[in-house]
C-alpha cells in the first residue's frame, strides 16, 4: 500500500493516501489539544454541539439536507481522547460520482466540513443559549450512560487509576460536576481556545484526483479562520513511565452490577513508537487477546472462575489491563490464576501454537485495517501523536518475526500498578 503523503503549514497539516480501490472518498480534519482538567468538560461537549447548526445552517436539519444534497454524503463530528490528549474531528464519507455527474463534490464536501467546524458565532445556533441548555442535559446524560457498560466502564476506571497524576487520567467525557458552572460563553471561550491553540490533521483517503489542489483548498479555508501560524512545540505521546516510585493500589467501587469486574492493570513503559512494540501485541495476545489465549483457556475454561477475560493493551499509554468478570467471591481465586499466566510467560511456558495463533489473529486485525479509510486514518494519526510511524505492512513482518524469548522479555516489563474490583453494594469484597 502506498504512504501518505503529508503537506505542512504551520500547525495545519495535510495527509493524502491515494487508494483506488475504495468506492468512497473519506475526508477527515482532526484538532488535538492537551486535556487539562479545568476545561476537559465543555471541550468534550464541543464536537456534539457543532452539528446543531452554523451561523449560515442554523439546525442539525439544515447541514442534514446540504450533505444529502451531495448524492448522500454523511457528515459527522466526533470526539476521541489519546494518552494525554482531547481530539475534536468532523468527517464526511463522499460517494465517488464521477461517472454520473462533473459536479464539485468534493469541493463542496470540503465547504461543508468547514462550515460544520468553522463557521460559529457567539450567542448563535450551536452556541445559543436554548442550544446550550439542551446540549448540556445530553451531556449529563452521555456521561451517566457510560456506566451501563459495566466492562467498559471498569476498564477505563481501572486505566485511569494506572495513570494517576497525568493528564491521561481525565475522562473522555468529562466530569458531571462540571455541568453546573457550564454555559454559552464558557463553551463559546473553550471554541476559541480550541481554534488558537489545536494542532490540526487534515486526512484524505480514495480515488482523489488532485490531492495538491485539494489540499491547498483545505489549508487555505483552514487557516482563514485558525491560522496557519507557527507549529507548536507540543509534547509527542509517551508511554506512562515505570521503575518510579508508584505505590501499588487497590481500588473498590461499589454499584448495582449483576456480575463484580476485577480489573489488574500494569504499565509496561512500551507503546506505538518504541522498539518493544510488535513483542507487546505478541505478549499480549498470548496472555489474553484471544480465544486461544492463557487468560481464556485457564481462567474462563479450565476453572471456570470468570464469565468473560481478556486482556487490553493501550497502545498510547503502554498500560495493559486484565479485564475478568466474576462472582464477587471468586475474587482472590481469579486473581492467583490470573498471576499464575503472567508468571508462566513470564518464565518462558510459551508453546509454538500459541505464538502461530496469536500471530495469525493479529495479522487478520491489521490486514482488515487495510480495507478501511478510516482505520487507515486512525493508525497513520497514531504516529503522528507518538512521532513515529508505522506501516501496518511493516508491523506484520516485524510481528512474524517476534520470538518467544521477545515476548518473554516484554512480559517481564509487567510492572503491576492497579487492582481494580467492581462489585455489588451488599458484597462482602
Amino acid at each position: 500500500m502506498a504512504n501518505f503523503i503529508t503537506r505542512q503549514a504551520g500547525r495545519i497539516n495535510v495527509h493524502f493516501l491515494p487508494h483506488t480501490r475504495f468506492r468512497t472518498k473519506d475526508l477527515t480534519i482532526r484538532l488535538h489539544i492537551p486535556q487539562r482538567r479545568e476545561y476537559v468538560t465543555p471541550m468534550a461537549m464541543l464536537p456534539y454541539m457543532w452539528m446543531n447548526g452554523t451561523k449560515s445552517k442554523p439546525s442539525t436539519r439544515d447541514l442534514m439536507m446540504a450533505a444529502d444534497e451531495l448524492y448522500g454524503t454523511v457528515v459527522r463530528s466526533g470526539l476521541g481522547k489519546r494518552g494525554e490528549y482531547q481530539i475534536m474531528e468532523v468527517s464526511a464519507n463522499i460517494p465517488d460520482v464521477r461517472a454520473i455527474t462533473r459536479d464539485h463534490v468534493v469541493e463542496q464536501a470540503l465547504a461543508l466540513v468547514c462550515e460544520v467546524l468553522l463557521n460559529h458565532e457567539a450567542k448563535t445556533a450551536a452556541f445559543s443559549d436554548d442550544a446550550v441548555r439542551q446540549e448540556i442535559d445530553l451531556h449529563r446524560r452521555r456521561i451517566e450512560a457510560t456506566r451501563d457498560d459495566k466492562m467498559g466502564y471498569a476498564l477505563q476506571r481501572c486505566l485511569a487509576e494506572v495513570a494517576r497524576g497525568t493528564a491521561a487520567a481525565l475522562p473522555r467525557l468529562g466530569y458531571l460536576e462540571d455541568l453546573e458552572a457550564i454555559d454559552a460563553d464558557v463553551l463559546f471561550d473553550c471554541y476559541r481556545t480550541l481554534l488558537k491553540e489545536a494542532e490540526v490533521h487534515a486526512y484524505l483517503v480514495g480515488p482523489y484526483q488532485d490531492a495538491d489542489a485539494l489540499s491547498e483548498q483545505i489549508i487555505g479555508q483552514l487557516s482563514q479562520v485558525i491560522g496557519e501560524g507557527a507549529m507548536r512545540s507540543q509534547l509527542q505521546v509517551e508511554p506512562l513511565r515505570t521503575g518510579v516510585e508508584t505505590s501499588f493500589r487497590h481500588v473498590t467501587e461499589r454499584q448495582d452490577v449483576a456480575q463484580a469486574q476485577l480489573d489488574i492493570g500494569y504499565r509496561t513503559g512500551v507503546n506505538f513508537s518504541s522498539d518493544d512494540y510488535p513483542a507487546m501485541l505478541m505478549m499480549n495476545g498470548v496472555l489474553g487477546g484471544f480465544a486461544h489465549s492463557k487468560l481464556f483457556l485457564n481462567v474462563r475454561e479450565k476453572h471456570s472462575l470468570a464469565y468473560t477475560v481478556w486482556s487490553h493493551f493501550d497502545a498510547m499509554t503502554g498500560s495493559l489491563a486484565v479485564m475478568t468478570g466474576i462472582e464477587p467471591k471468586q475474587y482472590e481465586k481469579a486473581l492467583q490464576i490470573i498471576e499464575e499466566q503472567v508468571t508462566a510467560i513470564q518464565a518462558g511456558n510459551i508453546t509454538d501454537e500459541e505464538m502461530a495463533f496469536t500471530f495469525r489473529g493479529l495479522q487478520n486485525q491489521y490486514t482488515v485495517l487495510l480495507d478501511q479509510p478510516s482505520s487507515l486514518t486512525s493508525w497513520h494519526y497514531n504516529g503522528v501523536l507518538c512521532g513515529q510511524q508505522r506501516e501496518i505492512e511493516t508491523l506484520l513482518d516485524q510481528l512474524q518475526r517476534v520470538t518467544k524469548e521477545d515476548v518473554v522479555d516484554a512480559a517481564k516489563r509487567l510492572e503491576p500498578n492497579t487492582i481494580y474490583f467492581l462489585t455489588g453494594e451488599g458484597d462482602a469484597q
